[in-house]
């Protein structure tokens, strides 16, 4: 500043407080980036690291305009205050939930039972399930709630008869949103949740074996029905067509048109990358993929770490998520780190994201992505939610072996002694067999015969 006070003392004697102001911490960033002529992507840059108002950078423009430095710095100001201003007015995303959920079938947890409302009370404060499945229990309860009150019987789980109408009327509902065909793990899910519940409760050993019975052929009759995860996973595709679409998305993002609509590809296409890479539930996506927290960037290596431990198992099944990403998969967090700004300065702006502690996926606005974001992204591109990628991670596992098998229960998070550990080793089983069978078929038939005078 002392330099620029030389050279233009006049001007500066006389220049109003807003513009130097705004010229001073200018000044200073170009002196620490040892800038001789400043451009459009550095006064770009300098916006987004000191977050500038557009004002500021209106003042600046003014300031380089009396100082006589020319027009193309003075246009490159006005121009960074106009992208600053269009991000912060931004109205295209919206800055809440925008689905308003009318409760129809159910009855809220301030209308439970005031024991039950005790016994959940006490679950929480305990932390004996994860938050997620304690809001399912909540949920089902409140389910039954509703549904005992319709048929005039008493909130008691006690009761059969309220049983038999939660269940009817579950199995009706659910066929009527499945072509006439119940799916048997919502059911099964439900009577899971009253199970646990009636445990915590201190109900008789006669209702839970009662609710046992229930849940047991419940899951029999899913395990007979073919999964609904597995016909979206053949929609879906499988993990490599994901990935070529993301590394698409990227690509386009350097082609489109509007700041938004690059801001939106490259944090969709990172969405769909990682998910491939180290499948996340939406939970945890909303509280572990923030940079320098569940993501951490390693310089030794020169490449991101995932570490965390997931919010849905974590009491149960789960275990820590500690995987070193390959430098492949940097261009993808590196992207929405980045955004529109030169790579010069990607190592300040890293930086800066991890020590604010900032999320991976925030809008052009400037907004953290809300919890559904992540879903949805993956429903636009894979036609089904973010989920679908820990079975996809297990499908393309189980030709590997056992070592393919491990690979998918560390990255999805699950325990050695898992139950989904043991069902996908005997997945492989059936699929090894089947492919021994087939090649003892081609062995013993398709040898000798000759069909080329067919073709």
């Amino acid at each position: 500043m002392e330099t620029l006070r030389d050279a233009f003392a006049a001007e500066l004697n006389t220049m109003p407080d807003p513009e130097l102001c705004a010229l001073e911490p200018f000044m200073a960033f170009c002196a620490g980036h040892r800038i001789g002529n400043p451009k459009a992507a550095d006064l770009n840059a300098y916006s987004e690291l000191y977050d500038i108002e557009s004002q500021s950078l209106r003042d600046l423009a003014l300031a380089f305009e009396r100082l006589g430095l020319g027009d193309g710095i003075c246009k490159c100001a006005i121009k960074a205050s106009v992208a600053r201003q269009h991000k912060v007015t931004f109205q295209g995303i919206p800055k809440r939930t925008n689905r308003r959920y009318i409760r129809s079938v159910s009855v809220p947890v301030t209308e439970l039972p005031c024991d039950w409302q005790k016994t959940l009370r006490r679950l929480r404060l305990e932390r004996t399930y994860a938050a997620s499945i304690l809001d399912r229990m909540e949920r089902r309860l409140g389910m039954f709630a509703w549904s005992a009150q319709q048929a005039g019987r008493p909130i008691d789980l006690t009761d059969t008869a309220a049983l038999k109408g939660l269940y009817d009327t579950m199995r009706m509902r659910s066929a009527l949103k499945n072509d006439g065909t119940p799916r048997w793990s919502y059911l099964r899910s439900t009577w899971e949740e009253l199970r646990r519940f009636a445990r915590a409760h201190g109900l008789p050993k006669e209702v839970w074996d009662k609710l046992t019975k229930t849940y047991e052929n419940s899951d029999r009759l899913e395990g007979r029905q073919q999964a609904l995860k597995i016909a979206k996973a053949r929609e879906a595709g499988s993990l490599p067509e994901l990935l070529i679409k993301a590394e698409k998305m990227l690509d386009a993002a350097r082609d489109a048109r509007h700041p938004q609509m690059r801001h939106a590809l490259r944090n969709r296409a990172t969405a769909i990358a990682l998910g491939c890479a180290i499948p996340a539930r939406p939970q945890d996506v909303l509280v572990h993929h923030i940079l320098g927290k569940g993501i951490v960037f390693e310089p030794a290596r020169g490449a991101y770490r995932i570490t965390y431990t997931p919010q849905k198992t974590r009491t149960t099944t789960g275990a820590t998520i500690d995987i070193p990403l390959l430098p492949d998969w940097n261009k993808f967090i590196d992207a929405v780190i980045l955004q529109d700004q030169d790579p010069r300065y990607l190592g300040q702006l890293r930086a800066n994201a991890i020590a604010n502690q900032r999320p991976l996926y925030v809008h052009y606005n400037g907004t953290p992505a809300v919890y559904s974001w992540y879903s949805r992204m993956w429903e636009t591109v894979a036609k089904t939610g973010g989920q679908i990628a820990r079975t996809l991670v297990y499908d393309e596992a189980v030709f590997s072996g056992e070592a393919g098998i491990q690979y998918g229960r560390c990255v999805n998070g699950h325990a050695p002694n898992s139950p989904v550990v043991a069902k996908y080793r005997s997945e492989r089983a059936t699929k090894a067999l089947v492919t021994q069978g087939q090649d003892i078929m081609a062995a013993g038939y398709g040898a000798d015969e000759d069909i080329s005078d067919l073709l």
